[in-house]
Parts: structure tokens; C-alpha cells; sequence
């Protein structure tokens, strides 16, 4: 594989997210099965607002939310077969498709509610992120349709990140019996050398380049990316979970993270790619975004457990009144 080949941006979402996730076994990708609060409560008000509501699960993964309120009717759809796999296997009754992010198989107009928790992040340019966001917002129904969007933060408690691009380490089962000794020094790369490349990327993403020099993956890993590298105590306050929420949700290391206290696969073939937003940047985001979508706007944005977080509604644009 050539340079430029590796430095399109749908070749390093394939190599470093759709692969990864096709590769892990059902163990690991099933671990994270506990539901964020805050996702129940908005699906919550979804069926209270509307009996039978239709919801699009966007990014379903293994099906963890598309079955947590009965009253709703759930499509999940996600980019890899495996976890699509999975998930029918576990909801057999419910449509779950292999869908792209940024072509979704749905007409416009449709759904009362779409759910994209965690999926954004792994889109590797801004005009892929912009468009994956304006797909969820195109088959959002007018008159009170609501998005919810996730995000990693890069303001998180229990790690600094040393950039905005990165690549995170799965955990997984089976080498939790092995003593990994992490060699963080392995992981470091130049920043101007990972400037320079992911902003090749980005210019990719829009136009076609003409260089032909090759890297071998390990080097493509190594300067591209920057890894976690230490813990960090400055963070925005995540809302309060009420009493009945804390007996349901336990706070623990992010699903297949890397924590200082978790053993991991240093394997990189087990790494995922990660954009993690900054403060205010998912916001900036949905209003370029809405320029496209008629009567988007953002109600709600919050931090959530290392998460920034928002709800977007598509009310009816007087203009086409």
C-alpha cells in the first residue's frame, strides 16, 4: 500500500476502527453493556412525547441501546459487520442493517429520534464528521425530531491526551492474564512530523495528491498518531446521577480504553482511531452542519463522563412556510 492510498481518509477509517472491530472477539466487544443514563433518559422522553416513536440507532454497535425502551421502534444499523453480527443475534426481531455514516439507507424526514453515541469520533477529517452529522440531521423528521450526539472529550479525569488525533488501545479478555509492561516512549512521535501528515490528510479529503512515497504501517502508526499519555485532574463537572442511576450505572474505564490500571493488547492491529473534540467544538460543528439542514438547532450540550454531549431538534424552518 502506497502513501497516498494510506493517507485516504476512508483507508485509515478501515484499517484503524472497521478492522479493529471486526477483528476483536464477541467477548471484548460485548464487555460495555451497561447504558449511559443520560441516553436512557432521552430515549425516555422520546417514547413519553410520541407512542411507538420510530428511532434510528446510528453507530448500534452490539445493540445496547435499541431494545432499552419497548415502546419505541428501533432501526440499529452500524459500518461493521461483526458487531451487526452480534446484535442480531441478541435482537433477532429488530432491523439492524450494515450501513456507512455518511450515506445512511434512510429517506429523509423519517425518524422522531436518532441516537450517535460514540461514532463520530472515528471519522478522521472535519468534512467527514460535518457530513456524518448532517445525515443524522436529514432523516431527522421535522416538528420536534431530536438528535443525540457523544463525543470523547479531550478534557477527560482519567487521561491527557498529547493531541486531538489518536490512536487508543483495545482492551482485551484474553490478555488479561498477561503481564504487559507498557513502553510509553514506543508510542511517541514528532508533532511537527504528525502536523504535517494529518494535515496531508485533511487535503485528501478534498482533493487528490500526487505523492508516491511509502511507510510501512508501524511507521504510518508512529507518525500519524500520538498515544495517551498521562492521567490529568482538569475537567468540566458531569451532571449528577440521581441514586436510582448510580445503582444501575458504575463509573469505570472507558469501553475497550486504555486506563492506567488496565492491562492491554499493545498489538497495533488492536488500535482505534479516535478524534477527541474539544470543549465547544461539537457545537461549532452542528451549527455548520444545520447551514445544510433546515431547522436544526441545539437545545441541550453537556459533558458527560469524559463525553462531550449534545441534543439537536428539527423544528419546521418558517422559511419554506
Amino acid at each position: 500500500m502506497n502513501y497516498q492510498n494510506r493517507a485516504q481518509p476512508d483507508v485509515l477509517e478501515q484499517i484503524y476502527v472497521h478492522d479493529v472491530y471486526n477483528r476483536l472477539d464477541s467477548t471484548t466487544l460485548t464487555q460495555d453493556a451497561t447504558a449511559w443514563p443520560n441516553v436512557r433518559k432521552f430515549l425516555s422522553r422520546a417514547a413519553s412525547q410520541n407512542k411507538n416513536a420510530l428511532v434510528a440507532d446510528v453507530g448500534c454497535g452490539t445493540g445496547k441501546y435499541i431494545k432499552l425502551k419497548s415502546d419505541l421502534f428501533t432501526i440499529g444499523c452500524d459500518r461493521s459487520n461483526k458487531l451487526c453480527e452480534i446484535a442480531r443475534e441478541k435482537y433477532s426481531h429488530i432491523p439492524i442493517v450494515i450501513a456507512d455514516n455518511l450515506y445512511l439507507p434512510y429517506r429523509d424526514n423519517l425518524f422522531d429520534a436518532v441516537l450517535s453515541i460514540g461514532v463520530i469520533h472515528h471519522l478522521t477529517t472535519h468534512q467527514r464528521r460535518l457530513k456524518a452529522i448532517q445525515e443524522c440531521l436529514r432523516i431527522l423528521k421535522f416538528n420536534g425530531g431530536q438528535l443525540l450526539i457523544y463525543t470523547w472529550a479531550m478534557e477527560q479525569k482519567q487521561r491527557q491526551f498529547s493531541s486531538q488525533d489518536v490512536l487508543v488501545p483495545c482492551i482485551n479478555h484474553q490478555s488479561r492474564s498477561v503481564d504487559i509492561t507498557r513502553d510509553k516512549s514506543s508510542w511517541s512521535s514528532s508533532c511537527h512530523i504528525q502536523e504535517n501528515i494529518l494535515s496531508r490528510i485533511e487535503q485528501v479529503d478534498s482533493q487528490t495528491t500526487t505523492t508516491t512515497k511509502t511507510l510501512s504501517m508501524l511507521e504510518s502508526i508512529q507518525n500519524i498518531f500520538q498515544r495517551i499519555i498521562k492521567p490529568t485532574s482538569s475537567t468540566p463537572s458531569t451532571l449528577k446521577l440521581s441514586h436510582q442511576d448510580q445503582l444501575k450505572f458504575r463509573l469505570r474505564p472507558f469501553p475497550m480504553s486504555s486506563c492506567d490500571d488496565e492491562q492491554i493488547n499493545l498489538n497495533p492491529c488492536n488500535n482505534r482511531f479516535y478524534h477527541v473534540f474539544k470543549q465547544g467544538e461539537l457545537e461549532m460543528l452542528i451549527e455548520e452542519a444545520s447551514k445544510a439542514i433546515s431547522g436544526a438547532k441545539i437545545i441541550k450540550s453537556y459533558y458527560d463522563h469524559g463525553n462531550w454531549c449534545a441534543i439537536v431538534q428539527r423544528d419546521v424552518d418558517v422559511g419554506l412556510l
